[in-house]
């Protein structure tokens, strides 16, 4: 089982609560980053957390490239199981390794924003100008976030190079569309029948973008509830602590509770 994140420019410090909470939670298993035009203090922290990293020259947006490059690398891990996070705004409060062994049913498994498209006014243009084809049954689609995925990397890989080649051909090119594609390949056959739809309510993942900083804007079209916020972490409905936590940094509060407890 590895973790693995792509990070661009970035410090020591913008990437600490990753990286000290990975570490605090107790994953044994491998670590692995994409690494472009960052310092060598952020390499050298890295390394001394025993990450391994790759490193490669941005041709074009990191948000379209890494998942080009991720596909190369990921021939190198096709047999293990792959978490594969966004950096800066995610933190591990426990080991992904337990809960992945009880509940991994899918060769993919995909974690649920917690609202219909076309209820998301951001997505409505995003996903509704990019693919306006498969917009007519998108919009009636849960959100998805390419943010947090699973899987094993044989199938990641295959994932990854669909979703950059749909990023290019995209009929809005001014709109970075790896969310938007993410999330119709996921519904297309050859890819739904291995995908696993997780829940926020299972327990793995938490994406406070829509649940918790913009619950008031969405107010009855969640489709899930705000995760319980107590003693600086994150619970389900059940008391169950997820396992990880995004878009945290989108909170000012929260952001400094999380930049002090892993500093």
């Amino acid at each position: 089982m590895i973790i693995f994140g792509c990070i661009t420019k970035y410090t020591p410090h913008d990437i600490r609560p990753y990286v000290e909470s990975i570490e605090q939670s107790g994953f044994k298993g491998g670590k692995v980053m994409l690494v472009y035009d960052v310092p060598t203090e952020t390499i050298e922290y890295l390394k001394s957390k025993g990450w391994e990293l790759y490193g490669g020259d941005l041709q074009q947006h990191i948000i379209l490239q890494r998942f080009r490059d991720a596909y190369k690398l990921l021939q190198t891990y096709e047999d293990e199981i792959v978490i594969w996070t966004d950096v800066k705004d995610v933190i591990f409060q426990k080991d992904p390794t337990k809960w992945l062994e009880k509940n991994m049913k899918g060769e993919l498994l995909v974690f649920s924003e917690c609202v219909t498209f076309k209820d998301d006014d951001w997505a409505v243009v995003n996903a509704g100008t990019s693919f306006p084809m498969e917009w007519e049954w998108l919009q009636n689609k849960v959100s998805y976030c390419a943010g947090t995925i699973v899987g094993k990397g044989y199938a990641l890989k295959d994932l990854f190079i669909e979703i950059y080649r749909w990023s290019l051909t995209t009929a809005n090119p001014n709109q970075l569309s790896d969310q938007a594609a993410f999330n119709v390949l996921i519904n297309l056959n050859h890819f739904k029948e291995n995908i696993q739809f997780v829940k926020q309510e299972e327990g793995f993942v938490t994406q406070l973008g829509t649940v918790l900083i913009k619950k008031e804007h969405f107010g009855d079209k969640l489709l899930e509830p705000t995760p319980i916020y107590s003693e600086e972490k994150f619970f389900n409905q059940e008391g169950d602590e997820f396992v990880i936590v995004h878009q945290y940094d989108r909170h000012p509060q929260i952001k400094e509770l999380i930049y002090q407890k892993y500093k």
